[in-house]
This record gives C-alpha cells, sequence and structure tokens, in this order.
C-alpha cells in the first residue's frame, strides 16, 4: 500500500463562533486522485488551503508528507504542494509578470528571491510553453484572461514538482474551450506522473474517469468519502443536495 501524505483528524476552522470545518478526518495516499465535491459554502476550499500551508487550523491534527506545519516546515512542505486558486491568488497577484509568478512556484512563496538561476529561468519558459503562456512572458497578471490566468497558476504550481497538485474551481470563469483543454491537461497529469491530485469543483461534467477517489462535502463537515463509483451516485447526491437528483454518465465518460 502506497504511504500517506495527507491525514486530518478532527479538523476544525472556525471563525468567530461560526465552523469553516468540523471534525474532518481524511487519508490520501501517494498517487490517489481525488475529486472534493459539495456546493459553495461547505468548506472545501478551507480544507484544501489547510492542507497547503495558506489556511491555519484551530483544532485537530493535520499531517502532510508525514509531517506537521510549524516555522521549520512551512517552506519546506510549501514547495511540495501545487497550489492552484484562481479566488486565492486573484487577491494578491495583479502587475506582477507572468515569468515573476511562474519563478515564485520554486519557493512555495507570492514572491521570488535573489537565488534565481538561469536554469530556472528556463525551466520557466519551458513550462509556460507547454501551458500556452510563453508569449505573454512580460505581461502583467491581470491583462490576461481568465483561461491565461490559470495556465499561469498551474505552470507556477508545476515549477517545483511538487508530489501533491491540488486545484481549487480550476474551471470557474473559463470558456468552454479553455475549460476543456484545462480538463485534458489534468488528465495527462493524472495518467502520466504520480502526483497526488485533488481536484475541487461543484460541476459533475468535471469529473473525468482519471479520478479514482471522491469526498463530498457539507457545511464544513465530510459526509462521504471513497471510490468515485460508489460515492458519486444519485443516492449520495440527493443526500447531499438535500433533493431527489439522478446521476448519469454519457459515453465519454463524464458525469451529468
Amino acid at each position: 500500500m502506497s504511504e500517506l501524505v495527507i491525514k486530518a483528524e478532527k479538523l476544525c476552522c472556525q471563525s468567530g463562533l461560526h465552523y469553516l470545518l468540523k471534525d474532518v478526518d481524511w487519508e490520501v495516499r501517494q498517487g490517489e486522485h481525488w475529486i472534493v465535491f459539495g456546493l459553495n459554502g461547505s468548506g472545501k476550499t478551507t480544507l484544501l488551503s489547510a492542507i497547503a500551508g495558506y489556511k491555519q487550523p484551530t483544532e485537530g491534527k493535520l499531517e502532510v508528507l508525514g509531517e506537521q506545519y510549524n516555522d521549520d516546515t512551512i517552506f519546506t512542505l510549501s514547495r511540495q504542494i501545487g497550489w492552484i486558486s484562481a479566488s486565492f491568488f486573484d487577491k494578491y497577484y495583479s502587475g506582477e509578470s507572468v515569468l515573476q509568478i511562474v519563478l515564485s512556484g520554486l519557493f512555495g512563496t507570492l514572491g521570488i528571491s535573489n537565488n534565481i538561476t538561469d536554469a530556472d529561468v528556463c525551466k520557466a519558459k519551458d513550462l509556460m510553453r507547454q501551458w500556452k503562456i510563453a508569449h505573454k512572458s512580460d505581461m502583467p497578471f491581470s491583462m490576461l484572461s481568465k483561461g491565461e490566468q490559470q495556465n499561469v497558476l498551474i505552470t507556477r504550481a508545476m515549477m517545483a514538482d511538487p508530489k501533491i497538485l491540488v486545484l481549487d474551481e480550476p474551471g470557474t470563469g473559463l470558456d468552454v474551450l479553455a475549460r476543456d483543454s484545462m480538463m485534458e491537461r489534468v488528465r495527462e497529469l493524472a495518467e502520466t506522473t504520480d502526483i497526488t491530485i485533488i481536484y475541487v469543483t461543484h460541476y459533475p461534467e468535471e469529473i473525468q474517469d482519471c479520478f479514482d477517489r471522491c469526498l463530498l462535502m457539507q457545511n464544513g463537515k465530510i459526509i462521504a468519502n471513497g471510490e468515485v463509483a460508489e460515492i458519486f451516485n444519485s443516492a449520495q447526491l440527493s443526500k447531499l443536495l438535500q433533493e431527489e437528483v439522478e446521476v448519469q454518465r454519457n459515453p465519454q465518460e463524464l458525469y451529468r
């Protein structure tokens, strides 16, 4: 059995009297590909922000790659987790150039240090070519389309060869072509690398057959987790949405 890369025990995040997460128990093993599914406000982003090191839990225990976050481990761990969240990075990035943002992925920080080498720049430019943003290298982040911004964040995440890749609602705001392209690249990563992928969404049609595990969240709690075929079905979704729904798969093996 592959090693645990994420272990949460009774994990809680509280804001005032309100729990954003409540008693979350979850284990993720190396190489697994997870869907985290729930409605807006269900705690998905809070959970993954904590795992990526950007949110401090108020109670419980969280181990990532065998370690807990503290002052000594925060930068080492964050470099190994590719965190892709437009809702998070839109708060911090605006006038920074594409190249600056991509290079910041080497350090797991929002900015870059003075230790950039020519090899680092070459790697960044090679990744930007793969994600079709090399021609935007000097453009400020705010001047890009939503699809281009998403590609910048994915490229940034891949700079440090992460062990865990976390995509928080990556299809939000993308047009049909941009979303299809993004989903195809995620599938390629799932099928050709051993990266553990956690994909957060509330769009059933984004659940590709390369995902083998599923976590359902509601009101800051996990209500079900396990294999996609066992979890993402009419009974579980009706319970989650609190109304009768029917889950089907189309010929391309996508849910709707």
